[in-house]
């Protein structure tokens, strides 16, 4: 089975599954509801419109992608099928790799196609009260790239689990219980999950995380944190996924 057959039949699997269509509904209805609030209630200053739907994408990115992320192989595991999808494709690598750029492509394309529904609905509330609202692309992008490297995460630990549920409640403990509480400790939480990746979406944005506090480490500390913390997910799902009976 080529791996083009395999993106294909992933690609099927997504289309075809309930779980993608309503998390992209989500999505796209968390960055509609602050446009159509405004509506009504016409504040004067530009930052109210850009500001109440860009964090609000930044809030409901990342726990979307966790959500598909999660669902991507874990439902695989729930359902049974994951000794019929290497039965006919028994290079066990290639199909999890090829299932991750599939699922991260399709996310991609969502926050990507989000991100513009919801600063086109700001742009046009915001002209209907005469108030011009500007694209903050850079927010934008590193709010993205968070909510990706959450996906990222809760993919590898439906592999490590065999488990959609356990990947998905693993990843939002992760991001918003355990990684908070380690950052309260002095020196180790400079180096937690969050923190890294924080660290290098608030350079992209310009500004702070909405789920962390000020950057704490150099850009290259965190380079070489996020790496290392990607290298025990991914390595460690990959390893599992691998070696193990499923």
């Amino acid at each position: 089975m080529s791996t083009k057959s395999i993106a294909r039949a992933e690609a099927f699997k997504i289309r075809s599954h309930r779980t993608p269509m309503v998390t992209a509904a989500v999505m796209f209805l968390a960055v509609l509801a602050p446009a159509a609030v405004l509506m009504f209630y016409t504040p004067s200053g530009p930052s109210a419109y850009s500001d109440a739907w860009s964090a609000t994408y930044g809030l409901i990115g990342p726990l979307v992608a966790i959500v598909f992320g999660g669902w991507l192989l874990g439902t695989e595991y729930r359902q049974g099928t994951t000794k019929r999808m290497l039965t006919t494709e028994p290079r066990r690598m290639r199909a999890l790799a090829t299932k991750g750029a599939v699922g991260a492509g399709v996310l991609s394309v969502l926050l990507a196609a989000t991100a513009l529904t919801g600063w086109g609905a700001a742009w046009i509330v915001g002209n209907m009260n005469d108030i011009s609202i500007a694209w903050n692309g850079r927010e934008l992008l590193a709010s993205g790239l968070f909510a990706l490297a959450a996906g990222a995460v809760s993919f590898a630990l439906s592999a490590i689990t065999r488990s959609d549920s356990f990947a998905m409640v693993g990843s939002v403990a992760l991001v918003l219980v355990l990684d908070p509480l380690l950052s309260l400790i002095p020196k180790i939480g400079d180096y937690t999950f969050v923190t890294a990746v924080s660290t290098l979406t608030d350079k992209v944005a310009g500004s702070v995380n909405v789920f962390a506090g000020p950057a704490s480490l150099t850009v290259t500390s965190a380079v070489i944190t996020t790496g290392a913390w990607f290298a025990a997910f991914i390595g460690g799902a990959a390893y599992l996924f691998s070696t193990r009976d499923v």
